[in-house]
């Protein structure tokens, strides 16, 4: 019940839960002999109600260092995590590349998936992995009916 005031009170004012701040505000509010809950659970606990809230969840525990149990450090406001922003539009560009299919890409021969990959590194800039990339232009090659080969 505790925790899922907590993770109500940070959807209401800030839209993420931090787990280093979470325990600290948590186990001031537990009995100090109750030794039932580890870090691992309370964090566990804390991360599947903030995602059910639809909130982010910071694992940061042990990231500041000792807690010296301030009331001012627990109640400060911290800005609203955003996602990294992207400029180059990756999708546009996986669209183009297998759309128009020109040099030095062979219309008789299939795509491979690593000379894609290599285009739109070319082509964007983005610094994306290649796990995501793979995942990205299959799903775009599946709606484009554009075949892949695996091999470079």
């Amino acid at each position: 019940m505790i925790i899922e005031q907590y993770v109500e009170a940070r959807r209401r004012r800030y839209g993420f839960v931090s787990t280093d701040q979470a325990a600290r505000v948590i186990r001031k509010m537990l009995k100090p002999a109750d030794p039932a809950l580890s870090d691992r659970e309370l964090d566990d606990m804390v991360a599947a109600l903030a995602v059910k809230n639809r909130l982010a969840v910071v694992f940061d525990r042990g990231a500041r260092g000792p807690a010296d149990g301030t009331e001012a450090d627990l109640n400060r406001k911290e800005p609203p995590m955003r996602a990294p922003t992207e400029t180059p539009d990756v999708a546009g560009a996986v669209d183009a590349i297998l759309g128009t299919r020109t040099a030095p890409l062979s219309q008789t021969t299939p795509l491979s998936m690593s000379v894609v990959i290599s285009l739109l590194r070319e082509r964007t800039g983005t610094k994306r992995s290649d796990a995501d990339l793979e995942g990205l232009i299959a799903k775009k090659a599946a709606v484009l009916d554009v075949h892949l080969s695996r091999n470079g």
